[in-house]
């Protein structure tokens, strides 16, 4: 699935044909998957919803047709299937693999691509945080956040949306509270609160120039739900600005609101 302006693309499934067997199926991702539509900041989700209803059909009658070739003849159709066209869902680059079981390749595949590629809350923040400086880019004038390294006395700590607003600096951390265990999303919370703490009490920032911006979990786990409001509110109590991923309403408003006397100023 692919996004013209910056050229990058997500993983959203996997077809997988086998000719000596005539196995052909494939696997799609679900059709409300926030990730997906989030990864593409100006994406909507009606757009993914769509497209991706309407190549599961496709695909189906691509797999009912194919099922009924062998060897050199469904090689044939998969390589016209799988050639290159402009559209909202497009093939990547085809490769072969040997198995015994194409239904367990293809569920290990998917995983791996699909599932996984998603999954670590490492990968993605890194997406959030390229998401909002796009967007930063685009909806605030004047201003540029970038990834900067600040020092709370002795403590170096790399934070990756930065903006100089003459002696005064602001600055946005995406958090994606996707974690499975509550402990693993209490370390991951309670980790970002110790660094902006000690960058608040070494005077760094001070609390109302600090904005998180938070993906809450997606499961219903009562554990991870409690884990999560825990650490939500340790944020609050910082005094800094929380405020959901989603609401660029609000991160726009921090991003730009200015103090009269102290303009904004380029970093270079």
């Amino acid at each position: 699935m692919p996004f013209a302006e910056t050229e990058e693309f997500a993983n959203v499934g996997i077809l997988l044909y086998s000719p000596k067997q005539g196995f052909v199926d494939f696997k799609l991702a679900p059709i409300r998957f926030a990730r997906v539509t989030d990864f593409f900041d100006d994406l909507d989700g009606a757009l993914y919803s769509n497209a991706l209803r309407s190549f599961a059909d496709e695909l189906e009658r691509v797999r009912d047709f194919g099922r009924k070739m062998l060897g050199r003849e469904q090689v044939n159709f998969f390589q016209e299937v799988t050639r290159y066209r402009e559209g909202v869902m497009t093939f990547g680059e085809t490769s072969s693999m040997l198995c015994d079981e194409p239904t367990i390749a293809l569920e290990t595949l998917f995983e791996r691509y699909i599932g996984r590629s998603f999954a670590t809350k490492e990968y993605r923040e890194q997406q959030m945080v390229k998401v909002l400086r796009h967007e930063l880019k685009t909806h605030v004038d004047n201003v540029r956040f970038k990834q900067q390294r600040l020092v709370a006395d002795y403590v170096p700590v790399n934070m990756p949306l930065v903006a100089c607003i003459g002696n005064i600096t602001k600055v946005i951390k995406p958090i994606a509270f996707d974690q499975t265990r509550p402990l693993n999303l209490i370390e991951h919370g309670e980790q970002w609160i110790s660094r902006v703490k000690r960058l608040i009490q070494a005077k760094t920032i001070k609390p109302e120039h600090m904005m998180f911006t938070v993906e809450n979990p997606m499961t219903k786990d009562r554990n991870i739900i409690r884990a999560f409001n825990e650490v939500s509110n340790e944020m609050h109590d910082l005094g800094v600005n929380v405020t959901q991923f989603e609401d660029k309403k609000s991160i726009y408003s921090f991003a730009s609101n200015l103090h009269e006397n102290e303009p904004f100023e380029l970093m270079n």
